[in-house]
Parts: C-alpha cells; sequence; structure tokens
C-alpha cells in the first residue's frame, strides 16, 4: 500500500489493518504448526506488520503515537517469543477493529 492511500486513513482504519495482518500471520504460524503448511510464513507477516507500524507512525497525524506504537510492535514480539498466546494478541489487536465498528 502507497503511504499516500495509508495517511488517507484515520488511525482506527490503519490499526485495524494491522489487525487483519495479525490474524494473518497466526493463521499461519497454527497452519505450519498443525502441518498444514510446510513453510511457517508468520515471520514474513511480522515484516509486514512491522512497515505498516512504521508508516503509522510516519504518517504526520500520528507522530504523537510513538510510544504506543512501540508497545503494539513489542506486543507482537511477545507473541512471537511464545511468552504470550494466540488468544491474547488476537484479542489485543481486534480492540482496533471494535473502534471503528
Amino acid at each position: 500500500m502507497s503511504k499516500e492511500l495509508w495517511y488517507s486513513l484515520g488511525i482506527k482504519e490503519q490499526m485495524s489493518n494491522i489487525h487483519g495482518e495479525v490474524v494473518r500471520m497466526v493463521r499461519a504460524r497454527n497452519n505450519y504448526t498443525d502441518g498444514k503448511s510446510s513453510e511457517d510464513r508468520s515471520q514474513s507477516y511480522l515484516n509486514k506488520i512491522h512497515d505498516l507500524i512504521i508508516m503509522t507512525y510516519e504518517d504526520p497525524k500520528n507522530v504523537q503515537r510513538e510510544q504506543e506504537l512501540v508497545d503494539e510492535e513489542n506486543e507482537l514480539k511477545r507473541w512471537m517469543n511464545k511468552e504470550v498466546d494466540d488468544r491474547y494478541i488476537l484479542r489485543y489487536w481486534e480492540q482496533y477493529t471494535n473502534a471503528i465498528s
């Protein structure tokens, strides 16, 4: 997604889109763990999420949200390190989608 298009979204829509990628990331790891996929693609989703978080931070209207965005990315790293479970990370990110519903 281009920066211009990303910047045209409000913060809640940006976070909701990131939530969609989080769902895909969790699904990718579970598919690998369950033997439904021969490759664990969760890291590639994490990389995409990282890029979206960076674009969100760089969006001029979101500059004051630096710490919040760092905290959110740290939660993703905790999930990747298996410090928190799927249910936790999905509910954590679901709050943004619920906020715009």
